[in-house]
């Protein structure tokens, strides 16, 4: 496994394994992830969805200009409209093609590919960490340039069809302890926000919390959230839950993301103030 880890033991940032396996559109992760007294909450390949890896860049539904099909780089099934969810060829993969270290930070040049090997993404992705007095954050800015005379449509399974299911973005899945954690948003407690844009959403809960943030000057901005915290817990900054965002032919744009991971459980405020 190619994998460096991250500054004050935040976790692993698995750069690609030595056997990858394609359906599950192989790309960089951050599995451990670890608050500051070394608790880990993220999970690796759980039984019910072997292709969540971690904390990673996914994203189901990206469509290439006019082309009928789509490329999945969220690995595993694809939503088919009128159909539900199908085994495709369609696995495509982020490939590292260069690394640089510093104390707190790594900066990663990456391809994504589709099934068939054609690079149609450049990203700069730039990992830093910041240690708080009660929270750890973990900056990642990513950077994504169209290699292609097409525009790029990136979307979800739910602009493909499937109400309710616009994950795809900065996902995390998290670790079985936080099964039942509370949801919390800017304004307390949200039993509701599955879908709903805010700054920012935390899982809480089991003695930890982690929360993740977007940055009001993404592109999609306020960013709608995939999140569940019944059976599989996860949590997503999902930008094109509800729409299909287009990266015109050779054109950039910049994402920036934040990810809290602290001991104890925070209250709204907490999580607020430590950003």
């Amino acid at each position: 496994m190619n994998a460096v880890e991250l500054a004050a033991g935040l976790g692993t940032l698995v750069l690609a394994e030595e056997e990858p396996r394609h359906v599950e559109s192989p790309r960089p992760f951050v599995h451990p992830l670890r608050t500051p007294s070394g608790v880990v909450v993220s999970d690796l390949r759980p039984a019910d969805h072997d292709w969540h890896h971690g904390l990673s860049i996914a994203v189901s539904n990206i469509r290439l200009g006019d082309e009928p099909g789509e490329i999945n780089l969220w690995g595993g099934v694809t939503w088919v409209a009128g159909d539900g969810y199908r085994q495709l060829d369609n696995n495509g993969s982020q490939l590292v093609e260069s690394v640089a270290q510093e104390h707190d930070s790594v900066r990663l040049r990456m391809g994504w590919y589709d099934a068939h090997g054609r690079r149609f993404l450049e990203e700069e992705r730039t990992m830093r960490v910041h240690e708080g007095p009660t929270a750890t954050v973990l900056e990642v800015v990513s950077e994504w340039t169209s290699q292609t005379d097409r525009p790029l449509g990136f979307g979800s399974p739910t602009t493909a069809g499937r109400p309710g299911a616009g994950y795809g973005g900065l996902f995390l899945r998290a670790a079985p302890r936080l099964e039942g954690a509370r949801v919390l948003a800017p304004r307390g407690e949200s039993d509701d926000a599955m879908g709903v844009p805010e700054e920012w959403l935390a899982l809480v809960g089991a003695g930890v919390t982690v929360a993740m943030r977007a940055d009001p000057a993404n592109p999609v901005a306020p960013t709608p959230w995939f999140v569940r915290s019944e059976g599989t817990p996860m949590l997503c900054a999902a930008p094109f839950f509800h729409e299909v965002w287009t990266l015109p032919p050779a054109e950039s744009a910049r994402w920036r993301w934040q990810v809290l991971v602290a001991d104890g459980e925070l209250e709204a405020e907490a999580i607020g103030a430590a950003w």
